[in-house]
C-alpha cells in the first residue's frame, strides 16, 4: 500500500533555475517529475526502511526552499538537493548526478545511504505507519521526560 501524498502547485521555472544554478548541475528528471506534483507536500503519517530504522517523512522540501536549506546546515553535504525531512533533524536528498535519494542522519554524518533510485521510486516506498507494529521490550525505554505544559491537566 502506498502513502497519499498531496498534489500542490510545481515550482516556478525561475526557482528551477536557481536551484539547479546553486548545484551546479541540472536537475535529475525523477526529481523534476515529483516536484511538478508533490513541491512541498506534507505526506499522511508514513514510514520509510532504511538499513537501520525506519524513518517517517514529515514534509518535502519546496524547490524555493532548498538551496537555502542546505546551505543552513552544518555538516550537510554541499551540491546535493535537500528533498525531504522527518521531524528528528534529519534529511533525505537527491544527489544530482545519478537522481538517486539518500538519508542522512545528522548524528553520523558521512554515513549517507541511498535508499532510493529516484524521487518518484522514493515516494513509491513510503509505507503508512502503523502505531501497532512499534513493539517495546520490557525495560528497553530507560526514561522519558515531558514537557509539562504539554499536557497541563495531568
Amino acid at each position: 500500500m502506498t502513502v497519499s501524498i498531496p498534489m500542490m502547485p510545481g515550482p516556478a521555472e525561475e526557482e528551477l533555475r536557481l536551484l539547479a544554478d546553486w548545484i551546479g548541475h541540472s536537475l535529475p528528471a525523477s526529481y523534476l517529475d515529483f516536484v511538478q506534483l508533490h513541491d512541498g507536500a506534507e505526506p499522511e503519517a508514513n514510514s520509510i526502511k532504511t538499513s537501520n530504522n525506519e524513518i517517517g517523512i514529515s514534509r518535502f522540501i519546496p524547490v524555493r526552499e532548498a538551496s537555502n536549506l542546505g546551505a543552513g546546515i552544518d555538516g550537510f553535504p554541499t551540491r546535493v538537493i535537500p528533498f525531504a525531512e522527518d521531524d528528528c533533524g534529519n534529511y533525505f536528498y537527491v544527489a544530482p548526478l545519478t537522481g538517486f535519494v539518500h538519508f542522512w542522519d545528522h548524528e553520523l554524518e558521512g554515513a549517507d545511504e541511498q535508499v532510493a533510485e529516484g524521487a518518484m521510486a522514493f515516494a513509491e516506498k513510503l509505507t503508512p505507519f502503523d502505531v501497532s507494529a512499534v513493539k517495546l521490550a520490557p525495560g528497553q525505554v530507560k526514561s522519558a521526560w515531558i514537557d509539562p505544559s504539554f499536557t497541563p491537566e495531568f
